[in-house]
């Protein structure tokens, strides 16, 4: 009896212990150049599409999206304005399969064979998010800068996960390679949902 109240005090103790771990967030991102030369160290404004002006979503997206093209070089609102920004989100609920799981226990069948009793239960939600964002010049409306960044994964705090994937997106602006690539940033432990 000692022996099993120790191991579940030891799988209890590891599983807490677990929620202050770090979390690392992996993007895969995919960025061009435009036809207009990218350039850092200079100012953007962004601009909405009709559908992103309703609600509070797109500000508090575009919020977090400032320290991210900071980091890049890019100012908002510093004049003369370089840039319009056009920023998006898309988030997803994946639908993963059911997998068949068996349960500790079963029943016997009349002619003695034991059979376990499986239980379908769901997979835990999967979420995936996906940032893009066009740069454009203001003086022409040519395309300067696109890149896009997907992360899945089974966290869904939009708040802590959307910060690293925006910076994903932007790690190599103004020149990224081509094709596409990998980042992954970690997150502080105490940021757990």
């Amino acid at each position: 009896m000692r022996k099993a109240q120790w191991l579940w005090f030891a799988i209890a103790s590891l599983l807490l212990s677990g929620c202050s771990l770090p979390r690392l967030i992996d993007s895969d991102v995919n960025s061009f150049r435009g036809s207009a030369a990218a350039v850092s160290g200079v100012g953007y404004r962004f601009e909405r599409l009709p559908s992103q002006t309703q609600g509070t979503r797109q500000a508090q997206i575009e919020e977090m999206a400032v320290v991210a093209l900071a980091r890049a070089g890019l100012e908002r609102d510093k004049e003369p304005v370089r840039y319009a920004a056009q920023l998006s989100l898309q988030t997803d609920t994946l639908v993963r399969s059911t997998s068949e799981r068996a349960l500790r226990g079963g029943y016997f069948l009349p002619d003695g064979t034991y059979v376990r009793r499986p239980l379908a239960m769901p997979d835990p939600p999967w979420y995936r998010f996906k940032v893009s964002l066009l740069l454009r010049d203001v003086s022409n409306g040519q395309l300067a800068y696109e890149t896009h960044a997907v992360h899945e994964g089974p966290w869904s705090d939009i708040g802590n996960l959307l910060p690293p994937i925006l910076e994903a997106a932007l790690r190599d602006y103004p020149n990224p390679p081509l094709g596409p690539r990998k980042f992954v940033i970690e997150l502080p432990g105490d940021s757990r949902p």
